[in-house]
């Protein structure tokens, strides 16, 4: 399992995005797995209905949290090139975490520490806070959710990490082969009165769960 990743989410107005996306994967890419500590990267494009902004998960694996802090973000930002500073002008609602790895399980529930990179054709991507109730939220996570992801033909994996820098605590991926609601969607077939009561105190301070489709992967 990755035991960090450095996700950045923003939006992308269409008239830039082909250039964008060119300079992304040909150029910065390639720039961060340079980096040592960086092993992996991909890129995931949000499914939306409708024109407007592309939405944007970039997702940077690393063995540790410690490999994002030296240099941290803030840090890397004022010796950016002349280019990427024009490209980082593009991103529109950006928002960044740091985060560690907690767990991860295969789709049918049973753990998985072999497979390091996120890579799925599609993931969906809850980022939440708990008001408090973490010990609440992971059990119900171990004991109610994973045996409902293990169900979902589709969903071939399932991960948890915390934050440790960024405006939410916790992050759920759920690696996928299609298209589904994302995760913490709270559409338990049973609707027991554990689920309704952790709906009530989560919250999604850096938006709602979002699936998205990837656009390219890479290893250092």
């Amino acid at each position: 399992m990755t035991s960090a990743i450095w996700l950045i989410m923003h939006d992308l107005p269409q008239a830039r995005a082909d250039e964008y996306l060119e300079w992304f994967h040909e150029v910065h890419i390639p720039e961060k797995l340079a980096r040592p500590g960086y092993d992996w990267a991909s890129h995931y494009q949000v499914v939306r209905e409708g024109g407007g902004d592309m939405g944007c998960i970039a997702l940077f694996g690393g063995a540790a949290t410690s490999v994002f802090y030296n240099p941290s973000p803030a840090q890397l930002k004022p010796t950016q090139p002349a280019e990427t500073r024009d490209m980082m002008t593009c991103r529109k609602n950006s928002r960044s975490l740091i985060l560690s790895g907690e767990w991860e399980v295969n789709g049918d529930g049973v753990a998985n520490e072999n497979k390091p990179a996120i890579d799925a054709e599609m993931i969906a991507l809850a980022l939440c806070d708990t008001a408090g109730s973490d010990e609440d939220f992971g059990a119900w996570l171990a004991q109610v959710h994973l045996p409902a992801a293990a169900r979902d033909q589709g969903c071939i994996g399932v991960r948890k990490y915390l934050a440790s820098t960024g405006g939410a605590k916790h992050a759920i991926f759920h690696e996928r082969t299609d298209i589904a609601p994302p995760p913490l969607a709270f559409a338990d077939p049973e609707n027991d009165a554990w689920t309704a009561r952790v709906e009530d105190y989560v919250s999604h301070p850096l938006g709602a769960p979002e699936t998205a489709r990837l656009l390219r992967h890479a290893q250092s």
